[in-house]
């Protein structure tokens, strides 16, 4: 068994691959870029104008590359290592499409859908693939991963909001071990498409500094501008506090965040929500966590530091794919087969040795405890 392995989080603004020692899950080193499954894809798409590449090579080569720039930093041997891969890669612009687990989805991983690729020729490395989950009206690719055995997530018949900042935020419901339903926020691209691409543009500036006390006054009165008022309206008001000087460009750039952010966590006003708890490993932890002081949230929030939550998130992952026992299958001739969710309930009650006579070249392998 190996000692160490590769966990890669490949979001569609971020790349982050990791290498990670088995027995405490400690990073010994991480590779992490501003290529995100977006870029990548968009750079697959401009290649396609000149040659013939299938995504799935171009995205390969990508990761090739990568664990090329984590080779050169590190004295460990990286080639042949396993690599698990969560967030966009399974997604429509990815390395390949996976469908959708489906709620409910139990957090000790049983229900999660997961794809095996190589090693072959072309590939060195043993890559599982996991996918995302669907609800009635909303998706996500990544998330679910890191929920996945969350030790702070109780089952004493609580309903428990976990937050995740990040470009598109999530509001993961949680019941009993479950996750019952959840939300998006597209909070961080609204943020970057309005203060670079709008008429608010020059009046902000994200600037060079750490936040002053003046940018967490500001911070604070977008947080409640959004709660006194309708969002489109209250987005309006960053060009008339430029106006009439009320901030600095600098401020005023805080204030749109808070705007955002407050719109956002306003949700969670509207109705109890039960527990909450802030999950995020970025530089957006402290501004959601003041957000949270803003709308008297705090007594029902847990706070998980961006530490803690990168140091548990590994462990999970590792937990999930190490210990979970391996049933390889083929449901059809190809893996978007629509029938694949429905597969995946139904392998659990067949046996196990049936499952492998029916085994083609072409397997995907369904983890379950």
């Amino acid at each position: 068994m190996h000692n160490l392995f590769l966990s890669c989080d490949w979001g569609t603004s971020n790349f982050r691959l990791k290498l990670v020692r088995v027995t405490d899950q400690q990073v010994l080193e991480e590779v992490i870029t501003k290529e995100g499954m977006a870029a990548t894809h968009a750079r697959w798409k401009a290649a396609t104008g000149q040659y013939h590449i299938q995504r799935e090579t171009f995205a390969m080569q990508v990761l090739q590359d990568n664990l090329y720039a984590l080779g050169k930093k590190t004295t460990e041997f990286v080639k042949g290592l396993p690599v698990l891969i969560s967030g966009m890669a399974s997604s429509s612009m990815g390395i390949r499409e996976l469908p959708y687990a489906t709620l409910p989805f139990s957090l000790d991983g049983r229900d999660a859908v997961v794809q095996r690729i190589g090693p072959d020729e072309k590939n060195t490395q043993e890559i599982w693939l996991i996918s995302g989950l669907k609800a009635a009206a909303d998706v996500m690719r990544g998330e679910e991963t890191q929920m996945i055995g969350l030790d702070t997530v109780s089952s004493t018949g609580k309903t428990v909001v976990s937050i995740f900042p990040g470009t598109h935020s999530k509001h993961i419901r949680v019941l009993e071990g479950k996750i019952v339903d959840f939300k998006t926020y597209m909070t961080g691209e609204l943020f970057d498409l309005v203060s670079g691409n709008s008429l608010l543009k020059d009046a902000v500036s994200s600037g060079e500094r750490g936040m002053t006390t003046g940018d967490f006054d500001a911070f604070d009165q977008g947080i409640a501008r959004a709660a006194a008022s309708n969002f489109l309206n209250g987005l309006f008001s960053v060009r008339v506090n430029h106006l009439f000087k009320s901030f600095s460009r600098e401020q005023n750039y805080h204030y749109l965040s808070g705007l955002l952010i407050g719109t956002e966590l306003n949700d969670l006003t509207q109705e109890d929500p039960g527990q909450i708890q802030l999950c995020s490993g970025s530089h957006l932890f402290p501004l959601y966590q003041r957000g949270l002081e803003r709308l008297n949230l705090t007594k029902k929030t847990t706070f998980i530091s961006p530490e803690m939550m990168d140091q548990s998130a590994l462990g999970r992952i590792f937990k999930s794919s190490g210990n979970w026992h391996r049933t390889e299958y083929t449901f059809g001739s190809h893996h978007t087969d629509p029938s694949f969710v429905s597969v995946v309930r139904a392998h659990q009650h067949r046996d196990h040795h049936e499952l492998r006579r029916r085994r083609r070249h072409h397997p995907v392998c369904f983890l379950t405890v």
